[in-house]
């Protein structure tokens, strides 16, 4: 059954380009918000901090806030992509992701090769992979488009594709990233 639950789920980057004596560096350690200087005298920015929720089978949530809230960043943990520095996340359930719709396909493949190869990332055998094939072409409708390389693709033709092999799979929890203002599509599980 598809649930996500986090408890006190906390993500950390490092801020690599910082020197190590520079001013900027020490100005960013005393900053009251979001950055921080770590253990190992990194500057580290907090993109989510103690976040507490519970999605149960069967809910659609949204996630609205400004720019640089941390919606994509919890999508991409949620999909497995970034790993939490603290707190707990389970996910239960096959999740499709379109955090990032480009994200896996090789431009300099045709979209038909990239459909097989994410059947065989998923462990499909090559009828299941040509089986998925045939549906992706038909949902996506790009016809003889599936056959020249992704990179020659105009954006509304990759998210098809991309949303296509999404949704063939049959995932039981799907992540969307929709970049429309201030808003994120979110989970639906």
């Amino acid at each position: 059954m598809a649930m996500v639950r986090a408890e006190d789920l906390s993500i950390e980057f490092p801020l690599y380009h910082l020197g190590a004596r520079s001013l900027k560096k020490r100005l960013f350690a005393m900053s009251p918000l979001r950055l921080r200087q770590d253990e190992a005298y990194r500057i580290v920015v907090t993109a989510l901090r103690g976040l507490t929720f519970t999605i149960a089978p069967g809910e659609r949530v949204g996630l609205v806030g400004h720019n640089g809230a941390g919606k994509t960043t919890l999508l991409r943990t949620l999909a497995g992509i970034y790993e939490p520095v603290g707190g707990r996340l389970e996910v239960h359930g096959k999740v499709g992701s379109l955090v990032d719709p480009g994200a896996g396909m090789d431009p300099e493949a045709t979209g038909r090769e990239n459909i097989l190869l994410r059947g065989l990332y998923q462990g499909l055998d090559d009828a299941a992979c040509r089986s998925m094939a045939i549906e992706v072409s038909a949902f996506s409708g790009l016809g003889e488009f599936l056959d020249v390389p992704v990179r020659t693709y105009s954006a509304g033709m990759s998210l098809r594709l991309a949303f296509a092999m999404a949704t063939v799979m049959q995932p039981e929890i799907l992540l969307m990233d929709g970049k429309r203002g201030d808003e994120t599509l979110a989970a639906s599980g």
